[in-house]
């Protein structure tokens, strides 16, 4: 039955008790017409299983770990402000709960999270519990209740294809109700292990009836989301991955808890991914905590794909010469710093001695030759990993077990960040050496995960857990060690991209997309989930570019943060011009880039890695008053020639493409190999 109903801004919030299932919670659009609690029948907000719990469905072994008998929980209590509801919930036996839904008026998103309190007297053991469950969802435009015409929407991302959509009905899902209320049919997806974006993003959006709901983890670590199906109506749930999906249990004391990670929620009317992508933006930039240096969304140079693992202090002062006169404010010295004398740099990292070869004089004498030059000086880590060519892979004393032996994935193995002598280590290696080498950047990469975990906890998922906690931990000791250091999360490219990382430092690299053709297409993609301003695209250019692959690659960068790389010290004077003047565009529309909402990204490419199409981008300031076109056309055919941009003027353009502004349409005429251009368009007076 009906418990309690609250509205926030442009959402329903209902909360039901007395439930065959326990307490449920139910988000719709304000106004959305909801005429009998009871028919919607929503499942417990609160999804955990205790060890010795049982199934309340049939047909659920294997399937879900969702409403087992720990779910049939009574609301001891709730309080309601302006910011949100706090619940708390009893099974009468000492296992309480306390379920928060906090709310940001300004972006309409909900911060859900959910604690165990162990007062019964004895251990527990918590099989799984997730951060949220909303229950009752169903398509309000049919007559008859039920799921019809839904469609689940996810993120698809592997290396160098971070974040594509895509979308399914529940039909050919098989969530269609069955004739009766047996078999239940549950859509459970996520990641296991330390790469959290591999696999999936941890995004899912249900969408129909003129209703879409979206969720969005929390997920440093195993992570999962499920969409479940029991009856006429369906429940989205998610957070930690569970015994089943992630090999996770945790033992509870008496007296002990446990706190889920967040999840972020979104109810809106419309079907338009879009919209609730920005809004979940909007909110995760709001909590981002940047040095004063990054206020200015400076351009950077990565001299990764200039010296391919080679820099010296001989070519990266060649390299800052070559960018004089180009509005750089960051230069970093990416891998093979530290090359051994006895083999390459790839499978050395984890002894981390500066190489006395490529910097004969000592790093720091480059550092300073950095900041003489105007730029923050960065370098590159990978710190919780350590490679088969060092001597720190074979300490067995340092590493992560499992089974008793060093977990091994090819040619790394993982530091035990558990360890009292990992974290000395670490501190004289890495927080030493940056304080007083004299950096102010890090770009912490992370190539490999250790995947269900390993040794040294009660199961393979809590140890697993410990360690990414503990990583994570590592981003507040480097503010420490270095005040104001620029931390970038880079994982193979986008592989740790989430928000729980991601609100703890400065950027990410958006993809190991280097200077392949996609650029743009993954960076589009990656924009819907990372803060523009977070959201560092590499922008390579070769002696041999033409013009229009020049602009074709400055274009890709403005979905975020523009990171150069590659022969800028090789190339003329034409190509450096048109690379100033790119840069000078991008610096007149960092206010769209950074804070304005993704009004369209089109694109009918299928093939990333032979692209035929186009992909037309369109981004509008925060106050409606300016609009940025970003536009590719990759091979013919092209469905789509031109884009709407009535009620604005041109006010600038960046491109070599042929284009025409007549009667509110932006039409385009792709002629080369490459084609590309950014535009940028101003509300024209009424």
């Amino acid at each position: 039955m009906l418990y309690k109903k609250y509205t926030f801004g442009d959402t329903d919030v209902y909360y039901t008790a007395g439930g065959e299932f326990g307490a449920g919670l139910m988000l719709f659009p304000a106004g959305t017409r909801v005429a009998d609690a009871d028919a919607l029948a929503p499942d417990s907000m609160v999804q955990v299983s205790l060890r010795g719990s049982h199934n309340l469905a049939d047909y659920t072994q294997g399937v879900t770990m969702r409403n087992a008998s720990s779910v049939l929980l009574e609301i001891v209590s709730q309080k309601s402000d302006e910011d949100g509801v706090v619940t708390r919930l009893s099974d009468g036996e000492g296992n309480e709960y306390v379920h928060t839904l906090a709310y940001d008026a300004r972006t309409g998103v909900f911060s859900v999270q959910t604690e165990y309190c162990n007062r019964s007297g004895k251990t527990q053991v918590l099989e799984s519990l997730q951060s949220f469950s909303v229950g009752g969802i169903f398509n309000p435009q049919r007559e008859k209740l039920g799921t019809e015409g839904l469609r689940l929407t996810r993120m698809v991302s592997a290396w160098s294809r971070e974040c594509r959509l895509k979308t399914e009905t529940f039909s050919a899902l098989g969530l269609d109700m069955s004739w009766g209320r047996y078999g239940v049919k549950c859509e459970r997806f996520g990641e296991v292990g330390s790469m959290p974006d591999r696999g999936y993003f941890p995004f899912a959006a249900i969408a129909g009836g003129g209703v879409t709901w979206a969720a969005m983890l929390e997920a440093p670590y195993s992570w999962q989301i499920e969409i479940y199906k029991e009856r006429e109506t369906c429940s989205l749930s998610g957070g930690l991955a569970d015994r089943e999906f992630g090999h996770w249990h945790k033992e509870v004391p008496p007296g002990g808890g446990f706190k889920t990670k967040r999840a972020f929620l979104r109810v809106r009317s419309g079907e338009n991914i879009e919209d609730v992508c920005n809004d979940f933006v909007h909110f995760q930039n709001a909590r981002l905590l940047v040095p004063a240096s990054e206020e200015d969304m400076p351009v950077l140079f990565n001299e990764y794909c200039t010296t391919w693992g080679t820099p010296s202090e001989e070519n990266i002062r060649a390299i800052l010469a070559s960018l004089r006169g180009l509005p750089v404010g960051i230069f970093v010295i990416d891998a093979g710093w530290y090359l051994p004398e006895n083999c390459g740099w790839c499978n050395a990292i984890g002894d981390w001695n500066e190489s006395k070869k490529l910097f004969p004089g000592g790093i720091e004498r480059v550092t300073s030759a950095i900041r003489e030059a105007g730029m923050l000086p960065g370098v590159w880590f990978e710190f919780e990993n350590v490679g088969r060519d060092s001597k720190k892979f074979y300490d067995e004393d340092s590493l992560l077990l499992r089974g008793g032996v060093p977990l091994t994935s090819k040619n790394r193995r993982f530091l035990d960040l558990r360890k009292p002598q990992v974290q000395a280590y670490l501190k004289e290696k890495m927080l030493d050496f940056l304080a007083e080498k004299g950096f102010s950047y890090i770009k912490i990469d992370y190539n490999d995960t250790f995947g269900m975990g390993g040794d040294g906890a009660e199961s393979l998922g809590e140890s697993g857990r410990q360690i990414t906690e503990l990583s994570l931990d590592y981003l507040d000791r480097l503010r420490e060690a270095v005040p104001g250091i620029v931390i970038e999360n880079c994982s193979s490219g986008g592989s740790r991209i989430e928000p729980c990382r991601m609100q703890k430092v400065a950027m990410c690299s958006f993809s190991d997309a280097h200077e392949c053709r996609e650029i743009p297409l993954v960076a589009a993609n990656v924009s819907r989930v990372v803060p523009a301003r977070q959201n560092q695209v590499w922008a390579t250019v070769r002696r041999e570019d033409t013009v229009d692959r020049i602009v074709w690659s400055l274009t890709a960068a403005m979905f975020g943060r523009i990171c150069l790389s590659g022969d800028v010290h090789l190339i003329d004077g034409a190509q450096k011009a048109k690379i100033r003047e790119g840069i000078d565009f991008y610096n007149a529309v960092k206010d769209i880039v950074r804070s304005g909402d993704i009004a369209e990204c089109f694109t009918d490419i299928e093939y990333y890695r032979d692209p035929k199409g186009c992909q037309i981008y369109q981004k509008v300031s925060a106050d409606g008053s300016r609009l940025l076109v970003l536009a590719h056309f990759f091979e013919r055919p092209f469905v789509r020639l031109d884009c709407s941009v009535r009620g604005y003027k041109l006010a600038a353009a960046y491109t070599t493409l042929g284009y025409e502004v007549k009667n509110g349409v932006l039409s385009f005429r792709p002629e080369g190999e490459y084609r590309a251009g950014a535009f940028l368009f101003e509300r024209e007076e009424s």
